[in-house]
């Protein structure tokens, strides 16, 4: 036993003295060994490293050894056996972005039970020779060196956006990390608007206080009007021991008149001493809303300071491989199970998808094919029924032709199959569906009450 400890303690001695990078981890992804090579490249002494479990999941925060931890870690091939050669973006600690080839090598037991990885890093000096790799092997190096880059230039890494549409956003968000005043976000539901508020906050100096948001739709206006008021008064409990530094008011159009008011008689003349910023967000254009007075003209002009159109999903097509790799690898975090990336053909059945939903259902399909694979990679099979029944719609074959019945009832199953579809697409908001269907709210309750329609039919 003490021959076979020297022998070990001696490897690991000439291991630690070489210059080349080399790190090793177990099967449950603990990195066990990080040489001097390591620490040297990324600027992470081993002491902070070893012990650490790394997820495949991209992170650039500098501050945070959990960054360079999951940035070495393997994909989910190389814990069954397989040897690979994959390009990396590593982040140094000092920020520094480092391109790479790193080497795996897996060794496994007399089962072929992989029990460690040795990990090799070859740095490469010419980011454009990174060598070829899987299609998800290189999203993943693409989606790291796009979130360094977006952290580099914008520092909002959390945020996915390749497309000249979300460029342009990004270049809003700056500016609006830099003022006060409010900033209203306009788009479509589930496209992300209280993510790139929160953005907005977390980059700016309001970061150390709260961030609160606040829907007024699903709230009631009793309510609403009450958390607003302790708001502006200052009138907090425990619950609240730090102060609040952003007010964010989604949905909007639901928003009352009297706490628009009271909004801007608090903020407008900077009332005792509030410092809150405003955000708000609606999924119906503003201009439509102070047309039908659902807003006070006052407090449109007042939340229109710097206005930010948000693209739909489908809007977005550049981002949407990206996208769908950087929630996967959300997916991986802290979790036993990972998975490295998509079956091939896969992304493309996403790009002939129309994504009512936008993130929101992309995320929800990419949560429900996680849970349902047991591949190293998602495929079709993994895919949950409602997306492929969706897809394989547009590749059947002409339709049968319907039966004739009297004009009025077939007038009105049209009616209830486009009111159902539009309460589906808007998730069941009302004032979505209305929008939708070219009618008023009142309007589409009247023919719900009609048709006999409930929400329990969706």
């Amino acid at each position: 036993m003490q021959r076979g400890s020297g022998r070990r303690t001696r490897l690991e001695t000439r291991l630690n003295a070489l210059s080349t990078p080399v790190f090793a981890l177990d099967a449950s992804r603990t990195i066990l060994f990080f040489n001097r090579g390591c620490e040297q490249l990324l600027e992470w002494s081993a002491e902070e490293i070893l012990g650490q479990t790394c997820d495949y999941a991209i992170d650039t925060d500098t501050d945070e050894c959990e960054s360079v931890c999951n940035l070495i870690c393997p994909p989910a091939e190389v814990f069954q056996g397989t040897r690979l050669e994959v390009p990396r973006f590593l982040l140094a600690r000092s920020g520094k972005t480092i391109p790479c080839l790193i080497r795996y090598s897996p060794l496994t037991d007399e089962q072929r039970r992989t029990k460690l990885v040795l990990g090799f890093i070859e740095r490469i000096r010419d980011p454009q020779a990174l060598p070829s790799a899987s299609a998800s092997q290189q999203l993943h190096a693409e989606l790291a060196a796009l979130r360094l880059s977006l952290r580099n230039r914008f520092r909002f890494s959390t945020l996915v956006a390749r497309s000249p549409g979300m460029q342009r956003v990004l270049r809003q968000l700056e500016l609006a990390v830099q003022t006060t005043q409010p900033v209203h976000f306009q788009g479509e539901t589930g496209t992300g608007k209280e993510h790139l508020a929160r953005a907005i906050h977390f980059e700016s100096e309001q970061r150390r206080k709260i961030f609160i948001p606040l829907n007024c739709e699903k709230l009631p206006p009793r309510e609403l009007k009450q958390t607003v008021k302790k708001i502006f008064e200052r009138d907090y409990d425990e619950s609240m021991p730090l102060e609040p530094g952003v007010l964010f008011l989604a949905e909007i159009q639901n928003l009352p008149r009297d706490i628009q008011e009271m909004i801007l008689e608090n903020l407008q003349a900077k009332a005792k001493n509030v410092h809150v910023k405003l955000m708000t967000a609606s999924s119906i254009p503003l201009q439509e809303l102070l047309d039908q007075e659902t807003i006070l003209s006052e407090f449109f002009f007042f939340i229109t300071t710097m206005e930010i159109q948000v693209p739909a999903l489908r809007e977005r097509r550049e981002d949407l491989e990206l996208l769908s790799q950087h929630f996967l690898e959300n997916e991986n975090r802290y979790q036993q199970k990972q998975v490295s990336g998509f079956a091939p053909g896969l992304l493309s059945l996403f790009q002939d998808y129309y994504w009512p939903a936008n993130l929101d259902e992309l995320i929800r399909v990419i949560q429900a094919a996680f849970e349902a694979t047991t591949e190293p990679v998602i495929t079709r099979e993994s895919l949950p029924l409602r997306f492929k029944t969706g897809v394989d719609a547009r590749s059947l074959g002409p339709s049968v032709s319907a039966p004739l019945r009297p004009l009025d009832e077939s007038l009105s199953l049209v009616e209830k199959e486009q009111i159902l579809l539009a309460l589906e697409l808007s998730r069941n908001n009302r004032t979505d569906a209305a929008r939708m269907l070219g009618l008023t709210r009142a309007k589409l309750y009247r023919r719900m009450e009609a048709l006999n329609i409930s929400i329990d039919e969706l």
